[in-house]
């Protein structure tokens, strides 16, 4: 067993100690969610719900569920056994009416010490806005294998270099900005680090470097969209990254930083799973 995986397996232990394993909800009993699931070792919950001051959500209804399961079947089985593994995550919860941190998200991500590491997807998206439904699927999904490809999680200064050494993300912006003012960013009302769930939509940015303005907030936000544009607009990325130097530049080291981590994320992935797609 290598470090990192040891390091999950403490993690995990820490947690069946204090009792978190036996508070999970149960797994869905939708055949082929299930069979997905025993497929990549993923549990699917599809009838819970929740009401916790920082998340809650409602369970979906059956028509939601008959609708946007297959779409997240489709989506998920893109991926090579490998890549969920790595992801680390236990369990993927459907739902709907998902709100995180008093605000509605169409999908979020709980991973590390003290959780089961869980991916939330909000089912309302998929069957209203299918476009957008499907990139959050991958945008979090990215984000459980950005905190798991190395031993600091989401902190990246090589890609934040990509954009420029003159620029600064605006969630880093904010918080120079109270350094400077003396504050102790850690202490600031979370209303001063507001993050931006409405500007995470189908539309593309204007901005050069950048697929949507969503990807301005920080470092994880930008590669998580650059990676679900690109798993779902693969050749409408590409067309954009030619003319775009920078977004070109962030592409090809997405790609690198995949095949790093999951090998059969390599090219002929791309060539043969993804490129193609049209929706």
């Amino acid at each position: 067993m290598d470090l990192r995986k040891l390091s999950v397996a403490a993690e995990r232990c820490f947690s069946k100690v204090l009792g978190v394993y036996e508070l999970q909800p149960a797994e869905t009993s939708d055949p082929a969610l299930s069979d997905l699931g025993k497929k990549y070792g993923v549990k699917f919950v599809s009838d819970d719900q929740l009401d916790c001051q920082d998340l809650s959500y409602d369970k979906p209804t059956s028509e939601q569920l008959s609708r946007a399961g297959r779409i997240i079947i489709d989506e998920l089985s893109i991926y090579p056994k490998e890549a969920i593994e790595k992801t680390q995550i236990e369990q993927i919860i459907l739902c709907t009416n998902l709100v995180v941190d008093r605000k509605p998200a169409g999908g979020t991500l709980k991973v590390g010490l003290h959780y089961v590491d869980t991916l939330f997807i909000d089912l309302a998206d998929l069957s209203t806005d299918e476009l957008h439904g499907r990139r959050t699927v991958h945008h979090e999904l990215f984000h459980a294998i950005d905190f798991r490809d190395t031993w600091h999680g989401y902190v990246d200064p090589d890609w934040t270099r990509i954009q420029g050494e003159q620029f600064k993300y605006e969630f880093d912006a904010a918080a120079e900005l109270h350094r400077i003012m003396g504050d102790n960013p850690q202490e600031i009302l979370p209303r001063e680090f507001d993050d931006p769930y409405h500007r995470m939509s189908v539309s593309e940015s204007e901005t050069p470097g950048f697929i949507s303005d969503y990807a301005r907030y920080s470092v994880a936000e930008d590669k998580a969209e650059v990676f679900c544009h690109l798993m779902v607009s693969y050749d409408r990325v590409l067309q954009r990254a030619s003319k775009d130097e920078v977004l070109r530049r962030k592409v090809e080291r997405m790609k690198e930083l995949l095949m790093a981590y999951i090998p059969e994320m390599d090219e002929t992935f791309w060539r043969e799973k993804v490129a193609g797609r049209k929706f």
